[in-house]
C-alpha cells in the first residue's frame, strides 16, 4: 500500500479544515434583517363615538386593496381624541412617524382623510416635512391631497353626493349636508361645492357646524324654498360627535331642533362620506397621484 507525501497530507488537511470553518460560519452566522416596506400612514381628525369608527376599517380595507404591497398604519390629528383613556392605541402623527423610522422604513406615503384643506390640513403636511430626510430617518414622505382641493375635485363629489342621495327622498324635499366649517381661508370650499351642488338640484344645501354656513344662514335659504321635509346628511368623514350632538341631537340648537320647530320635518342620514366607496376611491386616488 502507498503512502500520502507529508506535503500532499497537509493540504488536505488544510482544505478540509476550511471547509468545516465555511459551515460553521453558515450554521452561525445571524439571518439577514428583510428590508422595511414602505408605508401608507393614514390620517384622520379622529372621532370618539365608536360606532363611526367603523368607517375607517372600510377605508382601511380600499387602502390595502390598493397597496398591498405596502405597511398601512394610521395617525389622528385632533390632540383632544389623543388625550382620552385610549391613547394608547392611538398616535399622532409624530408619533406614527416617528415610530416608522425607528423601524426603518424610509419612503411614507400620507393619505389625508381630511375634507378641505384646513388648519388641520396644513399641520399635518408641516409634520410631514419636519420628519422627512432627517439621518438615519426617513427618507421622503408624501401627503395627499384632502377630498376638496381645486375645481375639479369639487365638481367630482358634487356629483358623487348627487348620484347618493336618499333613495326615498322626493324632489320637493331639500337636503343639507353639513361640514364641520373652519376660520380657516379654506372654508371657501364649502360655497363653492354648494355652487356646484345647486348646479345638480336647487334644493340640495351646504352648511357648517360652524363660520358663515351657519345654521341660521342655511334655515333662512331652506325656508324660502317651503320644502316639504328635509334631510341632514354629514359632509364629515365620520358621522362623529358633530353628527350626534350638533346635527341631531336633542338640545334646542341642534340643527334638527331647530327645523323641527320652524315647522319642517327633518329626516337623517347617518353616515359619514367614509362610508361612500366613490368618495374614498377619490381619497385613495389622490394618494396614488
Amino acid at each position: 500500500m502507498s503512502t500520502m507525501r507529508p506535503d500532499k497530507l497537509w493540504t488536505c488537511l488544510k482544505t478540509l479544515l476550511a471547509v468545516m470553518g465555511m459551515v460553521v460560519f453558515v450554521a452561525t452566522a445571524p439571518a439577514r434583517a428583510a428590508p422595511a416596506k414602505d408605508a401608507v400612514l393614514i390620517a384622520a381628525f379622529g372621532t370618539s363615538v365608536k360606532k363611526a369608527r367603523d368607517a375607517y376599517a372600510g377605508i382601511e380595507k380600499q387602502v390595502r386593496l390598493a397597496f398591498p404591497d405596502r405597511e398601512i398604519r394610521w395617525a389622528w390629528t385632533a390632540h383632544s381624541l389623543l388625550k382620552t383613556d385610549e391613547k394608547s392605541s392611538r398616535l399622532s402623527p409624530q408619533e406614527a412617524l416617528a415610530k416608522l423610522a425607528t423601524e426603518g422604513v424610509k419612503n411614507v406615503s400620507v393619505l389625508s382623510l381630511h375634507v378641505i384643506p384646513g388648519a388641520e390640513y396644513h399641520n399635518l403636511v408641516k409634520t410631514a416635512r419636519t420628519f422627512e430626510g432627517l439621518p438615519k430617518g426617513i427618507r421622503s414622505i408624501t401627503v395627499s391631497p384632502p377630498l376638496l382641493h381645486d375645481t375639479g375635485s369639487i365638481k367630482a363629489v358634487a356629483e358623487i353626493l348627487a348620484r347618493g342621495l336618499p333613495e326615498k327622498r322626493t324632489r320637493d324635499e331639500a337636503v343639507i349636508f353639513v361640514g364641520h366649517g373652519t376660520h380657516h381661508p379654506a372654508g371657501v370650499y364649502y360655497p363653492a361645492l354648494q355652487y356646484y351642488m345647486h348646479q345638480l338640484d336647487p334644493n340640495i344645501f351646504v352648511g357648517t357646524v360652524e363660520d358663515n354656513l351657519n345654521l341660521e344662514t342655511v334655515l333662512a335659504a331652506v325656508r324660502a324654498k317651503s320644502p316639504r321635509a328635509v334631510w341632514l346628511v354629514p359632509l364629515m368623514t365620520v358621522a362623529g360627535d358633530h353628527t350626534v350632538n350638533d346635527l341631531f341631537g336633542a338640545q334646542k340648537d341642534s340643527w334638527r331642533q331647530a327645523f323641527t320647530s320652524a315647522g319642517i320635518q327633518v329626516k337623517t342620514v347617518a353616515s359619514g362620506l367614509g362610508e361612500n366607496t366613490e368618495l374614498v376611491r377619490l381619497w385613495v386616488n389622490g394618494l396614488r397621484q
